[in-house]
């Protein structure tokens, strides 16, 4: 059993180390801090003790009086007036767990009203700890009153408040709790599927920067995936939910780009890449802030519905937009490959895979393609050594395709197997006044010089 040490004992103690400029206050004020004080003593012996039920009656003497404003006036003595609300907080829920346990709810509820109570005393005396109590008040009915949609509603205006006060310094359980109730409400009707959106973009937003401050916090991380899977589970983020959303709002936003990009964010992470919105929205963004990731992104679209014409125009504007020449280099091949397998284009084809290696010289698979588009040209020129003459200039680009990177030499090779079988045989180069090994050269507009080879 824990010993009591006598209140005389302690105030005494406790008076010995005030500063010694209360001296130099006003009599009245001086008076005014010792009683407090004497009374913030008593409570918190007991306090310290846990016994809260002979803690409470000299709390509630530093509570309602003009205590915690007298000492909250002074800033030395400031804390105290802050560890009573604290302890306070404290002493009151767990009274409400114990009326919980006891299934008194009258009880409970009373407590809980007086815990929020002291939530707002605090606010009023140390307005600078709001946006951190406002995080409490909110927490505390969500974990008390979650069944309650109407409480629960006055808890989601707590922690929005709070976090829109405290931003990315919120604590990472404010911003799962925040989320939780949230969708909670969302359930219950009394959010929509936009708020739910609005909501999780503005808690990724705030997570990512303080995992870019402390990347390795696990705390937050882990929020993070709690909030992501919240929001995938939520309904609200299904396609249907999401066009209906953002499509009657479409003509009004198409040149707000910070609209734009939310749209498309959303799309994009969703799965909603095929919706019509998404297109628009990829579309409009590009008018008003063109990049070539845009515009490659719209050409993809226009590609896989099979309107080739419009992805190459796309592609080119890529090209336009795009600094990089390596990646202009991909965006030329993609052009070229479309030219050659879908319009079946081959000279326009070969210019694109040429401007291709302009752009990056190093890259084997201009070649790759180059020779695969020659080794297509049926009945090039005019006779039958002229028709397998492209099968040499074709096994040439693979050649080189696999010098310049040696990562391409497992294709490159089997392209050379498959199409070295159609070179001309020995009686077709004899014929035509060739021997092998002789510089041989195809004009029009594959124009390629070569060297006569025999089918082996």
């Amino acid at each position: 059993m824990k010993k009591f040490i006598p209140s005389v004992i302690l105030l005494g103690i406790f008076l010995m180390i005030i500063p010694t400029q209360v001296a130099a206050q006003d009599q009245g004020q001086q008076s005014n801090i010792m009683n407090c004080l004497k009374n913030y003593s008593l409570y918190h012996e007991y306090y310290k003790q846990h016994n809260y039920n002979d803690a409470l009656p000299f709390w509630k003497l530093v509570y309602k009086g003009n205590c915690l404003e007298t000492l909250a006036k002074d800033p030395k003595y400031r804390k105290y007036a802050r560890y009573t609300l604290q302890h306070g907080a404290t002493i009151y829920e767990h009274f409400l767990g114990k009326a919980l346990n006891a299934r008194d709810t009258k009880k409970a509820d009373s407590y809980l009203d007086t815990l929020m109570s002291v939530y707002d005393k605090r606010m009023a005396i140390l307005p600078e700890d709001s946006a951190r109590v406002l995080s409490y008040k909110g927490i505390k009915l969500f974990k008390y009153k979650k069944d309650d949609p109407s409480i629960l509603n006055r808890a989601y205006n707590y922690l929005n408040k709070s976090i829109q006060m405290d931003q990315h310094k919120s604590k990472a359980p404010v911003l799962a709790a925040f989320m939780n109730i949230t969708v909670s409400l969302y359930k219950d009707n009394v959010l929509t599927g936009e708020d739910v959106v609005n909501n999780y973009s503005m808690l990724s937003q705030i997570i990512e920067r303080k995992l870019n401050e402390t990347p390795d916090d696990k705390e937050v991380q882990a929020v993070k995936d709690n909030i992501s899977a919240m929001f995938t589970n939520s309904g609200a983020a299904t396609c249907e939910s999401l066009i209906s959303l953002f499509s009657p709002k479409f003509e009004e936003n198409k040149n707000n780009p910070d609209v734009l990009k939310k749209y498309i964010f959303w799309l994009k992470n969703t799965g909603c890449e095929d919706a019509d919105l998404y297109l628009e929205s990829l579309i409009a963004l590009n008018n008003i802030e063109p990049k070539s990731s845009i515009a490659y992104d719209i050409a993809q679209i226009y590609k896989k519905r099979g309107n080739f014409n419009t992805a190459i125009d796309y592609l080119k504007n890529a090209i336009q937009l795009e600094s990089d020449n390596t990646i202009k280099s991909k965006f030329y091949i993609e052009i070229a490959d479309i030219t050659f397998r879908i319009k079946n284009n081959l000279p326009e084809a070969k210019k694109y895979c040429k401007l291709a290696i302009q752009a990056n010289p190093k890259s084997g698979l201009p070649h790759i393609l180059l020779g695969r588009i020659y080794a297509n040209a049926k009945n090039y020129g005019e006779d039958e050594l002229a028709h397998q003459a492209v099968f040499w200039v074709a096994v040439d680009q693979f050649n080189i395709a696999k010098r310049k990177d040696p990562s391409l030499t497992n294709m490159a090779n089997e392209f050379i197997n498959t199409f070295s079988k159609h070179f001309p045989p020995n009686e077709t180069v004899f014929f035509y006044g060739f021997k092998e090994g002789d510089t041989y050269e195809l004009k029009g507009w594959i124009n390629e010089k070569t060297k006569v080879r025999i089918r082996k």
